[in-house]
C-alpha cells in the first residue's frame, strides 16, 4: 500500500460524498424530501431533511396554505442549489423509529466543510512502515508487487 493507494481511496470517498450530495439535491427538487428540522450547534446549525422516501412525512403549510407551501418549496430549492454548488454538504443521518433524516450544513451555516479522510488507514500504514523498517531487514522490492494485486 502506497500513498497513491491512500490518495485513490480518498478520491473515491470524495466522489461518493459528492454523489450523495447530488442525490440529496435531486430528492429536494423532486419533493421526495423537505426540511423537517434544524439542529443548532455551537457556532452553526444543520438543516434536517426527510420525507416519504425516508419513512417520514412531507411537511406542508398549516391549513395547507399556498404561501406556506411556497416558502417551504423555495427553501428546498435554495438548499438543492447550495448542495449542487458544493456550498453545503451532507453531514450525517439521524435514525428514528421507522424513519430517518439526513442533515446538511456548510460554511454558510457556520459549520466547516468536511473533507474526506482515512486517518486510521494512514496512521496504520505509517506505523507499519516504521515497525518493519526498524525491526526487520526486508528488501523493499518484495512489497512493490504486493500493492499491485
Amino acid at each position: 500500500m502506497t500513498n497513491t493507494y491512500v490518495d485513490n481511496n480518498l478520491q473515491c470517498i470524495a466522489s461518493l460524498q459528492r454523489d450523495l450530495n447530488l442525490v440529496t439535491a435531486f430528492l429536494l427538487l423532486t419533493g421526495q424530501i423537505t426540511v423537517v428540522g434544524l439542529f443548532i450547534t455551537s457556532g452553526g446549525f444543520r438543516v434536517s431533511l426527510s420525507g416519504p422516501i425516508l419513512g417520514g412525512e412531507r411537511i406542508i403549510g398549516k391549513y395547507e396554505s399556498k404561501f406556506s407551501n411556497a416558502v417551504i418549496d423555495i427553501i428546498d430549492v435554495v438548499l438543492a442549489i447550495l448542495l449542487i454548488t458544493d456550498q453545503i454538504r451532507l453531514t450525517g443521518a439521524v435514525i428514528g423509529p421507522s424513519r430517518f433524516s439526513v442533515n446538511v450544513s456548510g460554511p454558510i451555516f457556520g459549520v466547516p466543510l468536511y473533507q474526506p479522510t482515512l486517518p486510521v488507514l494512514k496512521q496504520d500504514y505509517h506505523f507499519f512502515q516504521q515497525i518493519v523498517s526498524k525491526h526487520f531487514n526486508i528488501d523493499r522490492s518484495i512489497f512493490k508487487n504486493i500493492g499491485k494485486e
